[in-house]
């Protein structure tokens, strides 16, 4: 589908197909911004704000492209199929497709758990990319995990004779069993996936420019410790790291539709 600047198609193979969408300005070519989306229930409740940051972009001239990865949004397959392989597929995919209709891809926004996998993405394929924006991003596989998990957790506690404990849904994953938290079956195999995903591990001296920037309550508070260290680490092995914060909340955990007009100019 084709109107108005925007280019809706599903890409990829057969049974393998993701939905890709392509915000264009009035240009006949130019330069694009992939955006790599956050993890289950946190890249629906981005949607709003990725629109934003897509319509601001269109105005100063510049493309944006939005995918579903395998198993997620309007996407083929199920979400309990899905192995970080396929996601990092799907976004080299959408890199080719989008540079086939003369919009080339010359840099990424990453949220949350996107910023892992862009930065893997980067890492393995040797991408070159003016920039690279990360919107809170996710340094470790693993602790995305343990939070994501403990949405199932908390749900348990509101159960009689249900509780359950982080450490039992890991040894279950462990076993090779599926846990479904908020409707999303976390296979063992994705599990294992994620936490392998390492940040710093993907990070180097060659690495394209970053945006790393932050949602907080106050933004002249300080950098938060855990936050100074991860930046701290990234800058250790020669990455240039622009850091901000911005004051909102966290859109990619609320509970109504989040904007924040400031995050979408300082990307």
């Amino acid at each position: 589908m084709i109107a108005d600047g925007v280019r809706a198609e599903f890409i990829g193979a057969t049974g393998r197909r993701v939905f890709a969408l392509l915000r264009t300005p009035h240009l006949a070519t130019g330069e694009c911004t992939l955006v790599v989306p956050a993890f289950a229930e946190e890249m629906n409740k981005s949607r709003r704000i990725v629109t934003d940051f897509a319509r601001h972009a269109r105005q100063l001239g510049r493309a944006t492209l939005c995918i579903d990865l395998f198993g997620t949004g309007d996407s083929e397959g199920d979400f309990g199929e899905a192995r970080i392989g396929h996601w990092l597929d799907d976004i080299a995919a959408a890199l080719a497709w989008s540079a086939s209709l003369g919009w080339r891809v010359t840099s990424l926004l990453g949220i949350r758990m996107g910023a892992l996998l862009a930065a893997t993405l980067v890492h393995r394929n040797g991408l070159e990319l003016s920039n690279i924006v990360f919107w809170q991003p996710v340094s470790s596989g693993a602790r995305l995990v343990d939070q994501f998990l403990r949405i199932r957790v908390m749900a348990s506690r509101m159960e009689q004779g249900r509780a359950e404990t982080a450490a039992e849904l890991r040894a279950r994953l462990k076993a090779g069993d599926t846990v479904e938290v908020a409707g999303y079956p976390l296979s063992a195999a994705l599990c294992a996936d994620i936490d392998a995903l390492d940040l710093h591990g993907e990070l180097t001296a060659s690495f394209p420019p970053i945006r790393w920037i932050e949602v907080v309550v106050d933004a002249a508070a300080p950098v938060s410790p855990g936050t100074q260290r991860a930046l701290e680490k990234a800058r250790a092995v020669g990455c240039r790291i622009d850091h901000l914060q911005v004051q909102g909340v966290p859109f990619w955990m609320a509970t109504e539709v989040v904007t924040n007009t400031a995050l979408v100019a300082a990307s």
